[in-house]
């Protein structure tokens, strides 16, 4: 087991925000902040490609830089559920949603070469019942660590199943596996494989989606097998 904290630069982003997300007044305004930062370079990164002539450094530039805001929201997203949690403080808001569109709103949001590698199968029209920010914090956790640990897989596929009384989302990737051992400790807060410690990240997506699924009444899972892939799932 490693720390998720792996750099200085990563311990001072951790305390910093971990002063601020015990402070409920000020979530809400770093979460606006960088919200906005992030609108920004969206915002000018679409204006760039409409006929104004720039250089390719300051186009990457950009990109690097939407890229990183991306990474901190999440961060801050990761840390402030996690004091929730530790305070008894995550609510449901719950209501009926259809999980395909909320899977499109996802995949709009990534990287172009990521988005190719996304596959979607299984029932178009299926409707939940759940607090839809939440699952989508879920998604978006187990797809980026599809990602980020099976670069190589050429498809990531998302699987919608109904089943009986229940519905089963899976998150599948065709990349080097995980071992046995680390399986039972994935979900276990700040828990990150060995072999990928040098990854940005700070331990904790599995860990609160374990929690938003257990307060949904669900269960989450893997299976995986070294050399393989590996398969996320959660009902």
């Amino acid at each position: 087991i490693t720390s998720g904290v792996e750099t200085n630069a990563d311990l001072f982003i951790v305390l910093f925000l971990h002063i601020f997300s015990v402070r409920l007044i000020a979530q809400p305004a770093i979460q606006h902040i960088l919200g906005g930062s992030k609108a920004i370079s969206q915002i000018l990164s679409r204006q760039l490609t409409v006929g104004t002539q720039v250089s390719e450094q300051l186009f990457k530039l950009l990109g690097d830089s939407e890229r990183q805001v991306t990474r901190v929201v999440r961060l801050v997203d990761d840390l402030l559920s996690t004091t929730k949690l530790e305070q008894g403080q995550l609510s449901l808001n719950k209501s009926v949603f259809f999980m395909p569109d909320l899977i499109n709103t996802i995949s709009s949001h990534l990287q172009s070469e990521d988005k190719d590698r996304l596959q979607l199968r299984g029932d178009q029209n299926i409707e939940i019942f759940g607090d839809e920010h939440k699952i989508e914090q879920v998604l978006v956790n187990l797809i980026n660590n599809a990602i980020k640990y099976a670069p190589l897989s050429k498809r990531i596929i998302i699987q919608v199943e109904q089943l009986e009384g229940f519905v089963k989302i899976s998150v599948i990737d065709l990349g080097p596996g995980i071992p046995e051992e680390s399986l039972s400790k994935l979900f276990d807060r700040y828990y990150r494989l060995e072999q990928n410690r040098f990854t940005a990240g700070l331990g904790l997506g599995l860990y609160i989606s374990s929690e938003i699924i257990k307060r949904h009444g669900g269960e989450i899972k893997v299976e995986s097998t070294p050399g393989k892939g590996s398969n996320f799932s959660f009902t």
